[in-house]
């Protein structure tokens, strides 16, 4: 069990010690995929001017959000490996809430350090719609009928006396059961 204040390394954060922070932000979908880097950039300097060091970026590309943020939908998912002292930390939170590049962001601390591997988005299951489906998913019922087209000689043309004699027929039988 490690103790509050200490990393796995049993070194306490401070000047002397920085800790690794992870830090996901949402970039608005306005972007385009060329752009991005340059916002990557404008953020790093962001971080740096805050007192971070970036350490690692990666970006997981255009994704749709669990719900709208600011009515956009879509955004660009980036993480930033940064090193920084916790007082630090402070400050970069409230730089990236007020940089209009970022709409959303959430910092955590990694006491065990960066992860080695390459992140790899294999699963995305999408949100729901308002009618209660994912996205993309096809209404494909069972217990409906299959659609046949109409064949020219199918289509049931009543003359207006058969029409007459079988509207006779049922009116009458629902006034006789009624009585």
């Amino acid at each position: 069990m490690i103790e509050p204040g200490l990393s796995r390394s049993g070194l306490v954060p401070g000047p002397n010690n920085p800790m690794l922070y992870e830090i996901m932000t949402i970039l608005p979908s306005q972007y385009a995929d060329t752009e991005v880097d340059g916002v990557i950039e404008t953020i790093s300097k962001v971080l740096e001017k805050a007192g971070a060091k970036v350490e690692k970026t990666h970006s997981f590309g255009k994704i749709k959000t669990a719900y709208p943020i600011e009515r956009q939908r879509y955004g660009t998912y980036i993480l930033f490996y940064v090193t920084a002292e916790p007082e630090a930390m402070k400050k970069v939170d409230g730089d990236l809430r007020l940089t209009d590049e970022v709409l959303r962001h959430m910092s955590i601390a990694r006491p065990e350090g960066m992860p080695k591997g390459e992140f790899k988005l294999v699963s995305y299951t999408p949100p729901l719609t308002p009618e209660g489906r994912r996205a993309g998913e096809r209404d494909e019922r069972s217990d409906r009928p299959e659609r046949r087209p109409q064949t020219a000689d199918t289509t049931g043309k009543v003359t207006t006396e058969e029409f007459a004699s079988k509207l006779d027929q049922i009116l009458d039988s629902d006034i006789m059961k009624n009585i």
